[in-house]
C-alpha cells in the first residue's frame, strides 16, 4: 500500500512502585507539524520517582490528569487509519507503555547512524537535530517535551524523504566531549550503586530490601519475557555506603564477565521458597583499576624482555611452569557440581580447617559452580581430604574424590563432589614409565564401572526421597504448589524450556518414607507414565479462582513393582525358551517325515516322466495325421 499519511508521537514515562514504566503524557503531530494530541495520563499504579527534571512532568500535573491508557488509544486509533506511517525516536518504548502495535513505522535512531560506531551505539534526538537540522532541540539539562520531539522526528524523516540528507553523521568535537563527560557522570553514579542480577521472578520486589542494610531506594526492571530474570538498581547516599553495604553481603567475591566484582546470595521468602540472586558493584574497585594501568604501562617492556627470556628458556619453562603448577595444586581442593541454589557461604561447612574459598560460577544460566579451596600446606589438604565422610572414588582424570550430602540452613539438602586436585603419589611410585600408564589406565576403567554403579545407587538412594511435579501451567504461582502436596519438603522449580511451555518441580522430602506418605494422600488413581513409574493427576483451584491441573509422580518404582516386573521379565524369556524350542521341534518332525515320503515321492516323479513321453508320442501321432489330411486336400482342389 502506498501512503504520504503520517503522525509523529513521542510520550513521557515515570517509574512505579513495582519498578515498571507508565505513560504520564503523550505528544502527537501530523506531517504539517500540526499538534494534534498533548495530553496527560493518569497512571493506574503508584509513581515511585516522576523524574521531573527529565520528563518535566509534576506529581501537581497527574493530580489535573483524568484520561487513561484506554482514553489515549481510543483518541489516537482514528489517527492511525490504516496505511498511515507511526514516525518516533525509540519508538518500540512509546508502543510499550501505550499498548499499541502498528506495522508501518519509521523509527529515526534506526534511519541514522554514527560513522564507524557499533551498531549498538544509536544516535540521541538531541544530536540528530545538530547534526542534520542545524538546530538544538533543548537547551543544556532543560526537561523534555514529547510534543517537541514528536515534531522534530517528523522533521528528520521529511529531511530524509523529501530533500534526500544523509543518514550516516559524523561526531563532532562537541559530541565527544559531552560523551565523555556523560561516561564520567556515569561512572560517579556508578561508585553509589549497586545491581541486583538474575532475581527469579517470583520474587516480590519489596522483599529484595532485606537483600542489603543500609539507607538506598530501590529501582526494580521487570523481566523482560515471561518467566525471566529481573534486575534492580540500588542507590546510596554516598560511595562509601555501597561499598559498606557491598561488604556486609555474606559471600565469596567473584567476577563477571566484565571483570566487576560481585556476591551470590540465598534469601528465604515470605512464602517459604528460597531463592538466590547476584549483587554486584556498578564500577570496578580503584585500586584494582590502578593496578591495571599500571600492567598496561609495562605491558611492551615486559612483551620485549619475555619473548628473549621465552626464545632462551623453551625447552626448560614449561617443565619448570609444569612442577610449580603441580606444587601449588597440592595445597588445594577442589568443589564441583554444587547446585545453584546453594549459598557460597555454606560451603565452609563442608571441610575442616583453617582456608580460602575461591568461588567460580555456573557458565550458563541454573547450572552448577565451582570452588577451589586453598590451603596452606599440601598436609593441610590431605588431612581435609580425609576428614570428609564418604568412600573414596576416581573421577575420569583418576583423581580421588567424595561426595558430600550437606543440609542447608534453609533446611533443604544438597550434594556436591570434593576431589584432590593432584593424584596421590607412594614413595616408590614412578609416574613417567609406560607401565604405571598402562596400569593407570586398566584401573581407570574398573574404577569408572565402579564409581558409575556407586552413582547410579546414590541417586537412586536420593530419588526415593523426591516427588515430581511435572506439566504445571505457566498461570499457576510457585507459592501455590505447596497446597498440592502435604507434608514437610523443600520445593525446587525449574524454568520452563521454551516459552509458554510448562514447567517442573521436585519435591524433596527428609525421607522415602515421608515421599511414599505423601504420594499416597494425594487424591486420584495412580497411572503408569511411559518409564513405568506410578504418578497422579491432580486438579486444584487458585487463590484467583481459576483452576488448574498437573501430575505427580515418583522418581523410582516401588520395591514390590519391581520385583514383579523382574519376574515378569524373566518369566518372559522362560517363554521365548520355549517357543524357541516349539519350533525346532517342528522343523526336526518335518524333516522326518519327508525322508519317510522321498521313495514316494521318486516313484511319483518317475510316472510323471511316463506320461510325458507319451503325450509327446501321442502329439507326433497328431502331427502325422494333420500333414497326410493336408496333402489329401490339396489333391482334391
Amino acid at each position: 500500500m502506498k501512503s504520504t499519511r503520517m503522525l509523529a508521537i513521542d510520550c513521557e514515562m515515570v517509574t512505579c512502585d513495582d519498578g515498571t514504566e507508565a505513560v504520564v503524557r503523550v505528544g502527537a503531530v501530523d506531517r504539517d507539524l500540526k499538534v494534534v494530541l498533548d495530553k496527560f495520563v493518569k497512571p493506574d499504579k503508584t509513581v515511585f520517582n516522576y523524574k521531573t527534571d527529565i520528563t518535566g512532568v509534576t506529581a501537581e500535573d497527574l493530580e489535573r490528569a483524568t484520561l487513561s491508557v484506554t482514553d489515549i488509544q481510543k483518541k489516537l486509533r482514528r489517527f492511525l487509519s490504516q496505511g498511515t506511517i507511526l514516525v518516533g525516536h525509540g519508538l518500540h518504548n512509546d508502543l510499550k507503555v501505550l499498548r499499541i502495535d502498528h506495522a508501518r513505522v519509521i523509527d529515526t535512531s534506526f534511519v541514522f547512524e554514527f560513522e564507524n560506531a557499533p551498531k549498538t551505539h544509536r544516535p540521541s534526538l538531541n544530536n540528530l537535530c545538530k547534526a542534520v537540522l542545524g538546530q538544538e532541540l533543548r537547551m543544556p539539562d532543560a526537561a523534555h517535551n514529547c510534543v517537541h520531539d514528536a515534531a522534530a522526528s517528523m522533521k528528520l524523516v521529511l529531511a530524509v524523504v523529501e530533500k534526500g540528507v544523509d543518514t550516516t553523521i559524523q561526531k563532532s568535537e562537541e559530541m565527544l566531549v559531552a560523551e565523555k563527560k556523560r561516561q564520567e557522570e556515569r561512572q560517579e553514579a556508578g561508585k553509589t550503586q549497586l545491581f541486583l542480577h538474575k532475581i527469579p521472578h517470583y520474587v516480590p520486589s519489596e522483599e529484595l530490601q532485606g537483600v542489603l542494610n543500609g539507607d538506598f531506594t530501590l529501582v526494580v526492571k521487570p523481566p523482560q519475557k515471561e518467566g525471566g530474570y529481573s534486575t534492580a538498581v540500588l542507590d546510596f547516599n554516598s560511595p562509601e555506603e555501597a561499598n559498606e553495604a557491598f561488604e556486609n553481603v555474606e559471600g565469596d567475591v567473584a567476577k563477571d564477565k566484565s571483570g566487576l566484582p560481585q556476591k551470590m546470595v540465598t534469601l528465604k521468602l515470605s512464602s517459604g521458597l528460597v531463592a538466590s540472586l547476584y549483587v554486584r558493584k556498578m564500577v570496578k574497585d580503584e585500586s584494582l583499576s590502578e593496578i591495571s594501568t599500571t600492567k598496561r604501562a609495562r605491558t611492551e617492556e615486559n612483551n620485549v624482555s619475555s619473548k628473549r627470556q621465552k626464545t632462551e628458556d623453551d625447552s626448560e619453562e614449561p617443565k619448570e611452569a609444569n612442577v610449580n603448577q603441580k606444587e601449588a595444586d597440592k595445597t588445594k581442593l577442589f568443589l564441583h557440581k554444587i547446585p545453584h541454589d546453594v549459598p557460597s557461604q555454606e560451603l565452609h561447612g563442608v571441610l575442616n580447617g583453617d582456608f580460602t574459598l575461591e568461588v567460580k560460577p555456573p557458565k550458563r544460566k541454573g547450572g552448577y559452580y565451582n570452588a577451589v579451596v586453598g590451603f596452606n600446606s599440601p598436609e593441610e589438604a590431605n588431612k581435609a581430604f580425609e576428614n570428609v565422610v564418604g568412600d573414596v572414588v576416581k573421577d575420569k582424570a583418576g583423581l580421588p574424590q567424595k561426595m558430600v550430602a550437606l543440609k542447608l540452613s534453609s533446611g533443604s539438602g544438597a550434594s556436591l563432589y570434593v576431589r584432590k586436585m593432584v593424584q596421590d603419589e607412594s614413595p616408590g611410585e614412578i609416574s613417567t614409565t609406560e607401565e604405571n600408564n598402562v596400569s593407570s589406565k586398566r584401573q581407570k576403567t574398573e574404577d569408572e564401572s565402579e564409581e558409575t554403579k556407586e552413582a547410579n545407587v546414590n541417586q537412586r538412594e536420593a530419588d526415593k526421597r523426591k516427588l515430581f511435579l511435572h506439566k504445571i501451567p505457566l498461570n499457576v504461582p510457585s507459592q501455590e504448589l505447596k497446597g498440592v502436596i502435604t507434608g514437610k519438603f523443600t520445593l525446587e522449580v525449574m524454568r520452563p524450556k521454551r516459552k509458554g511451555g510448562y514447567y517442573n518441580a521436585f519435591v524433596v522430602f527428609n525421607s522415602p518414607e515421608e515421599a511414599n506418605k505423601a504420594f499416597d494422600k494425594v487424591k486420584g488413581e495412580a497411572a503408569k507414565e511411559k518409564g513405568g513409574l506410578a504418578q497422579k493427576m491432580v486438579a486444584f483451584k487458585l487463590s484467583s479462582g481459576s483452576g488448574a491441573s498437573l501430575y505427580v509422580r515418583k522418581m523410582v518404582q516401588d520395591e514390590s513393582e519391581e520385583a514383579e516386573e523382574a519376574n515378569a521379565n524373566h518369566c518372559e524369556d522362560h517363554l521365548k525358551e520355549i517357543e524357541e524350542l516349539k519350533e525346532k521341534l517342528k522343523a526336526k518332525d518335518f524333516a522326518n517325515s519327508c525322508e519317510g515320503h522321498s521313495k514316494e515321492i521318486e516313484e511319483l516323479n518317475h510316472k510323471l516322466k511316463a506320461k510325458e513321453h507319451q503325450i509327446q508320442a501321442q502329439d507326433k501321432i497328431i502331427d502325422n495325421l494333420k500333414m497326410k489330411l493336408e496333402k489329401k486336400q490339396s489333391k482334391s482342389r
